[in-house]
């Protein structure tokens, strides 16, 4: 059975009546019932929803609307080039929907005929009147087949629209320049997809009422006419007053919901940083400056959403109310002039007046909203499609003047960073291209010839323009003057390693074939095969979001694998050898650079000048400029700057002794093979604990009894005044037929209304002047009172209705306001104070979908569901309520139907739902290949795969189409045969009371009033079932947030008896025992560690891969909880709180963290410092002359993660927020391992002299910076195995640290060993 829910999708070779009917979708509702549905159970898309079929439409139709545009000078629009592009499907579809429309306004009158047979002189036969009974039993079957099948159709074109831009955001992706890549962020893009495209969804299907809503009215008006002449004009005054105010309320809701998502879009991107930069928040105690900026955003953004609810209960109260306000307008009038109106008329009028509510004033009210909301959200998909893509720049002359062997040609090549001003700066990014980026870096007047076979090395110090000369190769940096010429085909690796989400062997092949003995011979070469033996899983292993399991080393070599997997004639390598060790990086160079890339041509970036003696020629960068090009021998004669630099390292040592990689929390801890990199999918019914868990959030003691109150209150009163109107409608049946015949038998009527009202006579009431100048009987007066009695009953009931329902709404949506706020501000509490071990088990994209998607839901969808399905609920109890007390025998047929309808939904309910939870899934890796593109974009391009991404981001948008076609079938099915239930009841009611009318005694304002109730009840229900299974699946956005409030915690951050503000004076470190676990499922990583740390002492740690180095410092700062005790003067700091701890000790990472805003605000969150001191810092750092160049100076803006800064400037700001604290113990976490020499010798000489009265701990990088250390601790495996100074520790034979030194090399150990002599003299 499973294998048959593949392959094609059953749609295409159904016949008409199975696709109006959905009976083709049975077979995976059957096999849904039995068994859970995965992805392997979808259908393939359908040819027509093809992803690259609808972007190549979309594509041409987009350029095609530009061009024409630009010909007539008129701003382009991509809403009205969609709906151009798709306006025959949606057009044709709208037939379906005037079919509706028109049975909609036929069933009034033949209801209103039926009726008349009830009526007191009917002349009406049996035979006629089931023919119109016939009638309409048909009329709802024909509406049950084409309604659905509009609606289903509507949103199956939305689907396509919503493929198709998607499709034509990502062509954009990968043709925008890299100037435009730094304008926008990845979050802003998957906001347009999640968020922005979802609008298509909501709109579309009421697209037609924009012309049929117009038609409608006059159609009702001319039908009202008919039945109660100019009373009806009453009608269209109070339409032309409320649906102007709902146009009003529709559009604020729109220009609301942007700043809406402006604020989302501040507090997304920053909560991304927060989220991937927790660890130095934890470490630098910023946990307090971080949650005021969130929860400041936080509340804008919930204050505009409650002015959103605001107009939005006021929008559907006018919509719950208008019908009723119709009816009394009409009926209060009529009973005033004295109009004769019969129950047949009554309920006409009320059938037509309830077609005017759903058309007018629910389906164009959605449509001026949904249509406004669509159109900003398309406004802003559209300013991100307009922005510059990559020029294709000339090579021409450059071409005619190539010599002979010359494979890379560079003539007087100026290029720059400059980039067009953003129009609309709405946010730090744009104002940080607006004043850093137009004031950027930019190479200068570059003459230069790369030989074919090459190997070019290019050096230089921090924002020379090394990685802007490759870039200008791989014409992502376009030059301004001169050009740029590169024979044959390119491979490149970009400085920061990228790894897209997959399997290891995906990302070395990247897409091609694999060709065994190239795919051995380039493991070999990247030194991965000791890697790939420690994965359970091989090559198949997958390496997590952009390659979360893996270590930095790791990352780098199997960047550097995929770029020389792929066969090119020049390989561009911006420094491959940061981030391994000595001996790795020896491998690499002399196996892979040298050797299997022989006879290529290479242009290799690099910091580790122990290399640059094999390179054939060396460029010598500064400041944009080339200073010297030559060899090593000739730029060390030159006498430069630069060839002092390379004396000096070629005395001292061949500089590089890269230390061993740094595993991600330093864990080799962490086992990749039990990585998934899907989302855990809930499976099962949602709980009514995540019901009870939402309500509590919100204030329920006061809110839920107040709205279920004026709920109550609202539809007691609505049904109270109903049935004084069918009263009333009785009486004038009998004023109009005594008015007709003369006489009338009246105290049977009489009787009946003492029995079921009660008379009034102390009352006196007003008659209208054409009664009271008519001649009455005094059985006919007595008439006349009570009939006054009734309207004035019903009118006042009917007021009580309006105000109570829209107080309902208004009180509803701020109970909703206040969930929503307080589920947010509790899951981000919890999740800023979980451990960190959780935000090293879960990819940023996982959690940050808490606060996004699934936060929006609770923002918006839920609120407005929820009331409406409580709603609704109420009013079908009412409705049904009353139809059974009208005609008891209506409970004969409602109980079984009510069960076949129970059966029918808990058939349905587990298919519909995990296709909802399939179609959530199956979007996920869409946003992961979005992200994975950006970050990897210039690598993408210079490999030549961006018809290969585009191709499996088609792959995984058909996948998702096909997993939304099938929810959106599914939902139909379920609505189709529910509604079927519905009409049956309908005509049964009608059959039963035909049947029944003398037996019971059935009058036909009763009568009338319950076919009204159950005519008005099929609109409801089926949204109810539609939206309740809908919400059942949206309740797991409140299940996953509400998961993210019970996360394990660390320990408490203060305490009421914190150690004293002195301490810790002399940062004595005692450590006993101290184990480390970082969970209960994976190993431990530090093992009884014992030792004591003396004051002001320089420590050195050591060790290979997974040694335990960085899980030592975490047991420091308890980033994980540690066994054992760690003492720091005297003090077990794991007796006291964290922030007690954190606070007395500063951290320099690995990763510079910078967080956008203000450079100020990243050096000092809390403001505890004066800008004097700030400038100190930033001298001591040798950084005060670059923020001094800046117009803001110390309020310069930092982009996203620092990226107008270069590597080395952020580490340098990470050290100067160490000089600020202040503190008696400083931690370096392998702080160098990613800068240049000077910089990294920069920072050595700052340590030394700014922190030479502290204890400092560092995990060495290059072990020359810690040959002065006073000790050297060495681990392997979580133990402690060596402790003592340099020098005795190099006199152990076979010693672990002996080792290390002698893997750097002869030369570089003999080095050492006379370094380590002189500092132990």
């Amino acid at each position: 059975m499973a294998d048959k829910l593949k392959g094609p999708c059953p749609y295409n070779r159904a016949n008409w009546l199975s696709r109006f009917t959905y009976w083709w979708i049975f077979p995976l509702f059957r096999y849904g019932f039995r068994h859970p549905l995965t992805q392997d159970h979808l259908y393939d898309v359908l040819p027509e929803d093809q992803s690259h079929l609808l972007g190549d439409r979309m594509e041409k139709s987009w350029n095609d609307h530009v061009k024409k545009c630009e010909k007539k000078g008129k701003k382009p629009s991509l809403f009205w080039a969609v709906i151009a592009e798709f306006k025959w499907e949606w057009g044709i579809n709208g037939i379906f929907l005037v079919v509706s429309e028109g049975i909609k306004l036929a069933q009034p009158f033949l209801v209103g005929r039926i009726i008349s047979y009830f009526q007191p002189g009917s002349t009406l036969s049996q035979t006629e009147v089931y023919i119109y009974a016939m009638l309409v039993a048909v009329s709802h079957i024909l509406r049950l087949i084409v309604s659905p099948k509009y609606f289903c159709n509507s949103q199956h074109i939305a689907l396509k629209m919503k493929v198709a831009v998607a499709s034509l955001i990502y062509r954009k992706i990968l043709k925008m320049s890299s100037w435009s890549k730094h304008s926008t962020t990845s979050g802003k893009i998957i906001n347009h997809l999640s968020t922005d495209l979802d609008k298509f969804l909501y709109a579309v299907e009421n697209f037609h009422f924009c012309w049929i809503g117009p038609l409608e009215i006059v159609a009702i008006l001319y039908l009202l006419y008919q039945q109660i002449g100019l009373v009806s004009l009453l009608t269209l005054a109070v339409t032309l007053v409320l649906l102007p105010l709902q146009f009003m309320l529709g559009w604020i809701c729109g220009k609301l919901r942007m700043k809406i998502g402006a604020a989302g879009d501040k507090r997304i991107h920053l909560m991304n940083q927060i989220i991937a930069g927790m660890r130095v928040i934890k470490m630098y105690c910023w946990e307090k400056p971080f949650s005021e900026i969130i929860f400041n955003i936080r509340g804008l953004e919930v204050f505009q959403i409650w002015k959103s609810s605001i107009a939005k209960s006021i929008n559907i109260g006018l919509f719950q109310s208008a019908s009723v306000v119709i009816s009394m307008a009409l009926f209060g009038t009529a009973w005033y002039t004295g109009v004769p109106l019969s129950a047949q008329r009554i309920y006409s009028t009320l059938g037509w007046v309830s077609c005017l509510r759903l058309t007018i004033f629910f389906c164009m009210m959605y449509l001026v909203e949904d249509s406004k909301q669509l159109a900003s959200s398309l406004k802003r998909i559209q300013s991100f499609l307009t922005v510059e893509d990559m020029k294709v720049f000339s090579e021409g002359k450059a071409k005619s003047n190539k010599k002979g062997g010359v494979s890379v040609c560079i003539r007087n090549m100026t290029a720059s960073w400059h980039g067009p001003l953003p129009q609309n700066k709405e946010g730090v990014t744009e104002k940080l291209l607006g004043q850093e980026m137009s004031e950027a870096f930019s190479l200068k007047n570059i003459d230069l010839e790369v030989k074919k076979g090459e190997l070019l090395a290019v050096v230089g110090p921090v924002g020379s323009g090394k990685t802007s000369l490759l870039l200008s190769l791989l014409k992502e940096l376009p030059p301004e003057t001169g050009q740029v010429c590169v024979q044959g085909t390119v491979g490149y690796m970009a400085q920061t390693p990228w790894v897209m989400s997959g399997t290891f062997q995906a990302n070395v092949t990247f897409g091609e074939n694999v060709e065994q003995e190239r795919y051995r011979q380039v493991l070999h070469a990247c030194a991965l095969y000791k890697d790939l033996e420690l994965m359970r899983l091989g090559d198949q292993t997958l390496v997590g979001e952009r390659g979360l399991l893996l270590s930095g080393g790791q990352k780098a070599r199997l960047t550097l694998a995929r770029t020389v997997y792929r066969e090119a004639d020049v390989y561009l390598l911006d420094d491959p050898l940061g981030a391994v060790d000595t001996e790795v990086g020896s491998h690499l160079f002399q196996r892979c650079i040298c050797e299997m890339l022989r006879g290529k041509t290479r242009i290799l970036v690099t910091h580790q000048l122990q290399y640059l003696r094999s390179a054939d020629r060396i460029v010598v960068l500064n400041e944009g400029r080339v200073v010297s090009v030559g060899t090593y021998d000739e730029l060390v004669k030159q006498g430069t700057e630069f060839s002092s630099i390379l004396t000096k390292h070629d005395k001292d040592m061949e500089e590089k002794d890269e230390s061993q990689e740094k595993s991600i929390n330093e864990q080799g801890e962490k086992s990749t093979e039990a990585f998934d990199d899907g989302e855990f999918v809930e499976t099962g019914d949602v709980g009514w604990n995540v019901y009870k868990d939402y309500y509590l959030s919100g204030r329920p003691w006061l809110y839920l009894p107040l709205t279920m109150f004026l709920l109550l209150i609202a539809y007691a009163a609505n049904g109270y005044g109903n049935w004084h109107l069918a009263k009333w409608a009785e009486l004038s049946n009998s004023l109009n037929l005594r008015t007709q015949n003369g006489s009338y038998p009246l105290y049977p009527v009489i009787d009946t209304l003492n029995q079921t009202h009660g008379l009034y006579t102390t009352y006196m009431y007003n008659i209208t002047p054409h009664l009271q100048t008519s001649n009455f009987t005094t059985e006919g007066s007595l008439i006349t009172v009570q009939g006054d009695e009734l309207m004035q009953q019903y009118l006042v009931a009917m007021s009580v209705f309006v105000v109570g329902i829209s107080l309902f709404s208004l009180v509803y949506f701020r109970m909703s306001v206040i969930i929503s706020k307080r589920l947010h501000n509790n899951m981000f509490q919890v999740v800023m104070g979980a451990k960190t071990h959780f935000f090293d088990s879960n990819p940023v994209g996982q959690i940050l979908n808490r606060f996004t998607r699934d936060l929006g839901l609770i923002d918006s969808l839920i609120p407005s569901l929820t009331s409406m399905v409580i709603e609704i609920s109420v009013q079908l109890a009412m409705k049904i309520g009353i139809t059974c007390i009208i005609n008891p025998f209506l409970l004969l047929p409602l109980a079984p139907l009510v069960i076949v309808l129970y059966l029918i939904r808990w058939f349905s309910l587990p298919t519909t739902r995990n296709m909802k939870r399939l179609e959530a899934m199956t979007q996920s890796p869409i946003f992961s290949h979005i992200s994975d593109t950006l970050v990897g974009l210039q690598s993408i391009r210079a490999l030549g795969m961006s018809r290969k991404f585009l191709q499996d981001f088609d792959r995984f948008q058909d996948r998702h189409t096909s997993a939304f076609f099938l929810y959106l079938s599914t939902i139909r099915w379920f609505s189709l045969r529910s509604l079927f239930i519905l009409d049956v009841y309908f005509v049964l009611v009608i059959l039963l009371s035909l049947v029944l009318r003398d037996m019971i005694g059935l009058s036909g304002g009763l009568f009338g009033m319950a076919l009204n109730y159950l005519l008005t009840m099929a609109t409801p229900f089926a949204y109810m079932m539609r939206k309740t299974a809908d919400l059942n699946t949206l309740m797991t956005s409140v299940e996953r947030i509400v998961s993210y409030t019970k996360l394990e915690q660390e320990a408490p951050k203060v305490s009421n008896s914190p150690p004293p503000s002195s301490w810790p004076q002399n940062g004595e470190i005692k450590l006993v025992n101290v184990g480390l676990q970082y969970s209960s499922d994976t190993d431990q990583v530090l093992h009884n560690i014992t030792c004591l740390i003396n004051s002001r002492e320089k420590i050195g740690i050591v060790g290979r891969t997974g040694a335990g180095k960085s899980s030592l410092l975490a047991a420091l700062l308890r980033l994980a909880e540690p066994t054992g005790k760690i003492y720091i003067d005297d003090v077990n700091v794991l007796k006291i709180d964290l922030h007690e701890l954190r606070n007395k000790i500063s951290v320099i990472p690995q990763d510079p963290i910078l967080f956008s805003g203000t450079l100020r605000k990243n050096l000092d969150p809390f403001e505890e410092y004066t800008d004097d001191q700030l400038w100190i810092a930033l001298e001591q750092v040798q950084l005060k002359v670059k923020v001094q160049s800046e117009r803001e100076g110390l309020y310069m803006e930092v982009s996203d993660s620092g990226q107008n800064l270069s590597v080395g400037q952020r580490q340098l700001v990470c050290l100067a927020r160490a000089i600020l604290r202040q503190n008696n113990i400083l931690v370096l976490d392998e702080a160098t391992a990613n800068v240049d020499h000077s910089t990294d010798r920069l920072i050595q000489e700052t340590i030394r002299s700014r922190f030479k009265n502290c204890t400092v701990l560092t995990v060495a990088h290059r072990i020359h910076t810690i040959m002065d250390s006073s000790r050297v601790m060495v681990l392997n495996q979580g133990k402690l195995v060596e402790f003592d100074t340099p020098f005795q520790l190099l006199q152990i034979e076979d010693g672990f640290f002996k080792n290390l030194v002698q893997q750097t090399g002869k030369a570089q150990a003999k080095v050492l060993q006379t370094l380590a002599e002189n500092y132990h003299k």
